[in-house]
């Protein structure tokens, strides 16, 4: 298998004795993914459809199964105040019986929790992957535009954790090209006015 490097090493060369060195640009693609109101909107939007999960009717009679057996647990194990035999098995038995009931609710609320979480997860992953496309197809036109034949990503890691831009000397960094870009498309254009609309040919 050949080694990644020679092969960098190989094409560096060729492109330096073919002409000038390449023009390369940075950018901070997590910066511009976090200030988009899309990323906003969907945080604020995945946030309140948990806060739903758990308004859940099941959720909430399971809270309230809980609290009961609380108070059941309190009574059986109060040695203030000791209980008769027949009372005992009394509360015993209706707290055995509140615990089945609540190990049933839990695990219908986990099952439907689970496919809840997958949905949510679904419309994020899907969100995401938009915006980042938008992200990476406007950074593209403002680099043709400027001139860069490549721009690399200085806030993202490679797969060992590492930072991928270990070190730049004086390379631009195009953010805030791409974040205006971005601004200008979701700007909706001014409607005209009434001294801007061509006037109408007399009949």
């Amino acid at each position: 298998m050949t080694s990644p490097v020679p092969i960098f090493l190989t094409l560096a060369a060729t492109a330096l004795t073919a002409g000038a060195a390449p023009r390369l640009a940075l950018v901070r693609v997590t910066e511009i993914y976090a200030a988009l109101p899309s990323t906003i909107s969907l945080k604020d939007r995945i946030k309140s459809e948990r806060e739903q999960i758990m308004r859940d009717q099941r959720a909430e009679k399971l809270r309230k199964i809980v609290s009961e057996l609380q108070t059941l647990q309190g009574q059986l194990s109060d040695k203030a105040k000791p209980l008769d035999e027949v009372t005992a098995r009394s509360l015993a038995r209706a707290y055995e019986l509140k615990r089945q009931e609540a190990l049933t609710l839990q695990q219908d609320f986990e099952s439907y929790q689970s496919e809840q979480e997958k949905e949510i997860n679904r419309r994020m992953v899907t969100g995401m992957r938009a915006s980042l496309d938008q992200i990476a197809e406007v950074t593209r036109t403002v680099a043709k535009e400027r001139g860069f034949d490549a721009v690399i990503d200085s806030s993202g890691n490679t797969n060992t954790g590492v930072p991928f831009v270990l070190y730049s000397k004086n390379a631009p960094d195009i953010t805030a090209d791409v974040n205006a870009a971005i601004k200008d498309l979701a700007t909706p254009a001014p409607e005209a006015t009434s001294a801007d609309k061509p006037k109408s040919a007399a009949n």
